[in-house]
């Protein structure tokens, strides 16, 4: 990928990011939640996603719109509700177990479109008020196609990419151009310390929890009072062009 489209994927991340610290002054305490309870769904079975079933949900809006990017060809995909990030309703959640990811299912705009860069929206706890340097702490990403198959993997380190003063930031992750022609699933695994950033309303039905050692989908749900669940959406977004 040339510099320009670089810089423009880089922009299109710090806007994104600049946005969310206008709203956002603390990072909120994350909710845990632990496999079984994302098996059960708390509230009757949360059976396993058949490959290829379609979302639980009516999109709250046409689910992936692609965002033009002014003057380059770079096509930002979100399959989230795509409300200003200073309205929506966000808090930070962990993936269920060490095994376990925050998936997010994307389909192409186009056939041949490339894959090349995934914007992640995280926190790894520290701000300008902490008292002690940020630790180092480790995160993964998948790539999978619509049938759980692994396209690219990455493990990295927080600290370039989601720590930040104001405790929370949106990070711009390159990854080699991928030719995608179907359904595919980004995977973040945040392994108990780094909280993804996640909406609580107006979910898409394209948010889920992946089990990397059973292979199997799991609707991305948290858990309500009175053994109920609330669908949500993770902040993952993909670009390319």
């Amino acid at each position: 990928m040339g510099d320009p489209l670089r810089r423009m994927i880089l922009v299109i991340a710090l806007l994104s990011c600049v946005t969310l610290c206008l709203g956002v002054t603390a990072v909120n305490t994350p909710i845990k939640i632990g496999l079984n309870e994302v098996q059960s769904g708390l509230a009757g079975v949360n059976a396993p996603v058949p490959n290829n079933a379609p979302a639980a949900n009516p999109p709250a809006k046409a689910a992936a719109a692609p965002v033009q990017a002014p003057q380059e060809s770079v096509t930002v995909l979100e399959q989230d509700s795509g409300t200003n990030l200073t309205k929506m309703n966000i808090t930070f959640t962990n993936s269920p177990s060490y095994s376990s990811a925050q998936a997010v299912r994307f389909t192409p705009p186009k056939s041949g479109w490339n894959l090349e860069n995934i914007l992640v929206m995280a926190t790894d706890g520290w701000n300008a008020t902490s008292k002690e340097q940020p630790k180092p702490l480790p995160f993964t990403i998948e790539i999978r196609d619509a049938n759980y198959t692994l396209l690219y993997h990455y493990e990295g380190i927080q600290l370039p990419y989601f720590t930040n003063s104001n405790g929370v930031r949106m990070a711009a992750i390159d990854v080699p151009i991928m030719p995608m022609k179907e359904d595919f699933f980004v995977c973040f695994y945040g392994y108990g310390s780094i909280p993804l950033a996640t909406e609580l309303q107006n979910a898409t039905g394209n948010s889920y929890y992946y089990d990397e050692q059973t292979s199997q989908l799991y609707r991305g749900v948290l858990p309500l009072r009175n053994n109920q669940t609330v669908p949500v959406n993770w902040l993952i977004r993909v670009a390319g062009q």
